[in-house]
C-alpha cells in the first residue's frame, strides 16, 4: 500500500461486506428524545421549528396568504400539567400521519431550505411527558388523525432488561393511533401535546414567561414594532434571508410574541443603556458567494448585560432559529467576557453550514471556519469599543473620587473649624487634587459630552478655590482665648482624621460649633 493509497482500495481484495443485519436496540429511542437537549426549553424550539417549515409549506401551496403571517398557538396549564402547542401550516394527510410520525432519522426535508431536516425533533416530549400526543388535519380531508405515545410506558421498557425486542417492537407497544370525523375546526393544522408534563429543575416546561423568554431570543418572531432599528435590519435580510416569520400567541395574548430587542436596556442593575446605531455585515464564502448576513447594534457598552435583557452576544441563526447559546461565539473575544457587552446576530446562508443534531452548534467544516474567522474581526472590533469604554468609565470614575475629595476639603476649610497649620495642609491637599483633575479631565478617550460635564466642574471649584481665606476662622471661635481655641480646632481635626465618613463628621462638627 503506498502513502496516499485510500485504506479501502488497499483491503478491497482481503475484506468482505457483513452479511449478518445490524441490530437497533430499544435504547436509541431515548439517544434520540430527553438524551439530546441540555436545555429542556429545547423541546419548544423544536416544535415551533418543524410549524415554521409547515407553515412555510402551506403559503407555498397557497393554503395560507403571503400577507397572512403563519400562527402558532402555545397553551400551558401549570395546574393539570399540559402543554399544546398548535400551527396553521399544512398538517399532515391521513395517508402519511403513521408513517411519518414514527419514522426515526427519515425527514423528508433532507436536501430542502427547510430548518429541521434529521427527522428526530417531535421525539424531544418524549421525554418530559407522561403522554405525547400528536394531532393533525390535512386540507381536504374530514378525518383528524391523532397518535399518542405512553411515555410511562415507554420508560418502564427502557429500564426492563428482560425486553428483548427491537425499537420497532418498543414503537409498536407505546403507540396507538386514532381518526375521527370532523365537520367543523381548522381545515389543517398540526397540534402537539404534552400531558403529564415531568418536573424539572425550576419547572420551567409550565412556565409561561420562561417559554416567553426563550422563543422571543430562538423562534422566527418579528421585531417588536416599536424597536427603531427593527424595520431598517428586517428590510436588509429580507432579500437575503428566508425570515419566515411567524405569529406566536400564548393564550389571552392579543398581541403576538415580538423578539426582545427595545429602544432602551437594563445594561446591568440600576443601570440603562440605549442604542445608538445599527452596523450590518456581509460575510463571504471560501467561493466568493454569500455565507452570510449580520448586524451588530452599538450602546454604551457599559458592561455585561443583565441576562433578563434577553439580548447579550453576538449569536448565530440558520433559517432565523437561534443555534446554540450567547456564549456560542466567546472564543472569538480578545476576553471572552466581552461578548455578553456586545448585541448582535449573523445569519447563515451557506447550505454548507450545518447545525448539528442538537443544534447547539453547527458541524465543524472548513466553511464554518471560514465563517468563524471573518467573524473574529467583527469581534475584536467590538472588543476595542468595550475596552475604550470601560477605560473612559474608570477616568470618569476617577474625577468623580477626586471631585468629591475635592467638594469634602473646601467644605472643611470654610466651615473654618480646624487649626491653621491643619487648613494650610488640607489647602495645599485640595490645590493638588484639582491639578490631578484637569488632567484627568484633558483624556483622549473621553467624549465631548463627558470633557463639557468635567470642564463645568472645574470652573465650579476654581472659583471656590480662588475665594478661600486661611486665616478665616468659625465665629464660634473668635470670642475664645488662645487656649480654648487651640482646643477646640485641634478636636474638630481629631474628629476629621478618625472618622470614616467625612459627610457624618462635618454634620457633627457643625453641631458642636453650634453649641458653642
Amino acid at each position: 500500500m503506498t502513502a496516499n493509497q485510500p485504506v479501502l482500495i488497499s483491503i478491497k481484495s482481503n475484506w468482505e461486506s457483513i452479511v449478518e443485519p445490524p441490530v437497533i436496540g430499544k435504547d436509541v429511542l431515548e439517544l434520540l428524545s430527553s438524551s439530546m437537549y441540555v436545555n429542556p426549553l429545547s423541546i419548544f424550539r423544536e416544535y415551533v421549528q418543524n410549524a415554521a417549515d409547515a407553515i412555510e409549506e402551506a403559503t407555498a401551496l397557497g393554503l395560507l396568504s403571503r400577507r397572512d403571517a403563519g400562527r402558532v398557538d402555545i397553551r400551558i396549564d401549570p395546574d393539570k400539567r399540559t402543554v399544546r402547542i398548535r400551527d396553521n401550516g399544512t398538517g399532515i394527510s391521513k395517508s402519511a400521519f403513521t408513517k411519518t410520525l414514527v419514522a426515526l432519522g427519515a425527514s423528508r426535508k433532507r436536501g430542502t431550505k427547510a430548518r429541521g431536516f434529521r427527522g428526530v425533533g417531535r421525539l424531544a416530549g418524549l421525554g418530559y411527558s407522561q403522554e405525547l400526543i400528536f394531532r393533525s388535519r390535512f386540507d381536504g380531508e374530514p378525518e383528524t388523525s391523532e397518535m399518542r405515545w405512553d411515555c410511562r410506558r415507554l420508560k418502564a421498557i427502557l429500564r426492563d432488561s428482560t425486553f428483548d425486542g427491537n425499537v420497532e417492537d418498543l414503537i409498536r407497544d407505546v403507540v396507538r393511533v386514532h381518526r375521527r370525523v370532523e365537520q367543523e375546526g381548522q381545515r389543517h393544522f398540526f397540534e402537539v401535546e404534552m400531558s403529564g408534563v415531568v418536573r424539572h429543575g425550576d419547572d420551567r416546561l409550565v412556565t409561561v414567561g420562561a417559554v416567553r423568554d426563550y422563543l422571543s431570543q430562538v423562534a422566527p418572531v418579528p421585531f417588536a414594532p416599536s424597536f427603531r432599528f427593527g424595520k431598517k435590519i428586517e428590510e436588509v435580510l429580507r432579500d437575503k434571508v428566508n425570515l419566515g416569520s411567524i405569529h406566536i400567541h400564548f393564550k389571552n395574548d392579543d398581541e403576538p410574541l415580538f423578539r426582545p430587542h427595545r429602544d432602551k436596556f437594563q445594561a446591568r442593575k440600576s443601570v440603562e443603556d440605549h442604542f445608538r446605531d445599527v452596523h450590518l455585515y456581509e460575510i463571504q464564502g471560501n467561493d466568493g458567494e454569500l455565507a452570510a448576513v449580520g448586524w451588530v447594534l452599538d450602546h454604551g457598552y457599559l458592561g455585561a448585560i443583565d441576562a433578563a435583557a434577553a439580548i447579550k452576544g453576538l449569536r448565530l441563526r440558520s433559517g432565523n432559529m437561534q443555534v446554540g447559546e450567547s456564549t456560542l461565539l466567546d472564543e472569538l473575544f480578545v476576553e471572552p467576557r466581552f461578548n455578553s457587552w456586545s448585541v448582535g446576530e449573523f445569519h447563515v446562508l451557506d447550505d454548507r453550514i450545518l447545525p448539528n443534531g442538537r443544534r447547539d452548534h453547527f458541524e465543524q467544516n472548513v466553511h464554518f471556519g471560514n465563517l468563524v474567522s471573518q467573524l473574529r474581526p467583527i469581534a475584536e472590533n467590538v472588543s476595542r469599543r468595550c475596552r475604550q469604554s470601560s477605560i473612559r468609565r474608570n477616568v470618569s470614575r476617577q474625577f468623580d473620587i477626586l471631585a468629591q475629595q475635592v467638594a469634602h476639603n473646601l467644605s472643611v476649610i470654610s466651615q473654618a473649624a480646624i487649626g491653621t497649620v491643619e487648613r494650610g495642609r488640607l489647602q495645599r491637599e485640595t490645590v493638588r487634587d484639582f491639578k490631578r483633575m484637569e488632567k484627568v479631565a484633558s483624556h483622549s478617550i473621553l467624549t465631548n459630552d463627558e470633557t463639557a460635564r468635567m470642564g463645568r466642574t472645574l470652573n465650579r471649584y476654581r472659583r471656590r478655590l480662588s475665594r478661600v481665606d486661611e486665616r478665616r476662622e468659625h465665629r464660634a471661635l473668635t470670642s475664645m482665648d488662645r487656649r480654648d481655641k487651640r482646643i477646640v480646632t485641634r478636636v474638630c481635626s481629631i474628629i476629621y482624621e478618625c472618622s470614616l465618613n467625612k459627610a457624618a463628621a462635618k454634620l457633627l462638627i457643625d453641631r458642636i460649633l453650634g453649641r458653642l
